[in-house]
Order: C-alpha cells, then structure tokens, then sequence
C-alpha cells in the first residue's frame, strides 16, 4: 500500500514537473519572440509621435525598437563617427543628404514621411493673443528685451527654419543679440514653458503637445523652406525593412494626424 502511494505521488510530482517544464519553455518563447532589436535614430520633435508608431509596430512585428532622440544635427554627426543605426529620421532633407552622401543609407530607402509647420510660442499664461505673423509685426518690441528661444541654427533644423523666417521679414539681424540658442527643439520649448524667455520658436507638433505654453502666431509657409521629415534606411535586414515601410503606410497615417503632422 505504501509503495502504491509513492508511485502514485511520484506520479503526481512528474506531471507537475512537465506542466511546470512547458510553462517555463513558453515563457522563454514569449521572452525571445522580441529578442530581434533594432535602433532608430529620430529627430527630437518626434519624441510622442514616434512612441505611439513604434508601439503599434510591435503589436504587429515581434521587434524590440530602440530610440536615440537628439536634434538631427547632433545625430547626424553621431551617425558620420560610427554610431550607425538600423533607421535615421531627420527633420531636414540637409542631414538626410549629408548621411547619404557619406553612403551610409541604402538605394533608394530614403523618403519624406510627413511635414510640420513653424510656430510663436509664448507661455500660457502670457497675456499676448494669437495675431497673424507679416512684416507690419515688431517682434523685438513683444520681447520686452527679454531673450528669444531658438533651436541653435548652427545644426538643430528648427533653429534653422527659424532664421529662414526671421531672414524672409528682416528680423535676423535686428534679433541677433537676444537669440537663446537651444540644443534641440525639445529644450526651446522647455525655456517657454519655465517661463525663462516670452516667446519662442518652435515646431506646431511640440507646442500643441505642451499644455504650459500656447501659439501665438503661425509663421507663413512662404517665409522658410518646408518643414519635411526624411526617413533613410541604414542597414539592410528585414526588421528594419518593415518599420521603414510601416511609418510610410496607411496604417501609420492616423497616428501622425493625431500629433498634429501631415504626411507628406
């Protein structure tokens, strides 16, 4: 009778074991299903949008994305120095060039993928209300000799926009000496938001995703170059493949809308 029991427990112990040995095997498949990484070098006004993208883009792929957010700049020179990505996003067609010239992006995966508009910030409690933006504006007056927030124009695209637009009403040189230089579009917004500088130059995109600073004025496309998003393939595998294509497709269109861009 005894030696029944232990055979019997002994049973009972072995099917426990393979239930327990399948469970653990399972949960090392569901572990490795995204064991596949790939990295994808964006401009910083992309921050929210690309989240929600790479998000429903691992619902359906099973890859892990990893971001570097910086200006495209600032990537840019990271990408020349060897720290190539699998994907680059740049928020100029400039740096988009500049890294295919040096060869790094594949023939042809290099494709505009939305486009922004260029935007008066003030912070949210500003008594200044929305006011159309033409040469009759004396912007340094609205500054109240206070600082203007910028993206550096030396290698952040918004910075460089930013000079395109005040160069197109004359206002360049006039606000030369007030610029508050960003290292990103990302950091001009933040000056507004903290209160540090009246007024700042930013994406539409970023602006309306912040609740401490409102537009005041929308800078008339006429007045700098458009404002155009460049996705460029740098390695060639699957993975990377069909999140390029993923962020091009009509899949991702309404996700861009939802953050205030057009897709090109």
């Amino acid at each position: 009778m005894k030696n029944k029991m232990i055979r019997q427990l002994t049973g009972v112990a072995l099917i426990l074991a393979i239930g327990i040995a399948a469970c653990t095997g399972g949960s090392k498949n569901a572990s490795t299903e995204k064991s596949t990484e790939i990295t994808i070098f964006a401009a910083a006004s992309l921050t929210n949008v690309l989240g929600e993208l790479i998000d429903s883009f691992e619902v359906i792929y099973p890859v892990k994305v990893i971001t570097n957010m910086a200006s495209s700049g600032t990537l840019a020179r990271q990408i020349e120095q060897g720290g190539t990505p699998d994907l680059y996003i740049s928020a100029s067609t400039k740096w988009a060039n500049y890294i295919d010239s040096l060869g790094f992006v594949l023939t042809p995966f290099t494709d505009e993928v939305a486009l922004n508009d260029l935007v008066l910030i003030a912070p949210a409690e500003s008594s200044l209300e929305p006011f159309p933006i033409d040469s009759t504006l004396n912007l340094k007056a609205l500054l109240h000799d206070n600082r203007l927030s910028i993206g550096d124009p030396a290698h952040v695209p918004a910075g460089k926009y930013a000079k395109q637009a005040l160069e197109y009403y004359g206002w360049y040189d006039q606000l030369s000496d007030v610029f508050l230089p960003a290292k990103d579009v990302r950091s001009a917004l933040m000056v507004v938001e903290l209160g540090e500088s009246p007024l700042g130059i930013v994406y539409r995109t970023d602006a309306e995703e912040s609740a401490k600073v409102k537009i005041v004025g929308t800078f008339p496309a006429k007045s700098h170059k458009p404002i155009v998003y460049v996705s460029c393939l740098l390695k060639d595998n699957d993975e990377s493949k069909a999140f390029y294509d993923y962020i091009k497709s009509e899949r991702s269109e309404a996700i861009w809308k939802k953050y205030g861009f057009n897709k090109s």
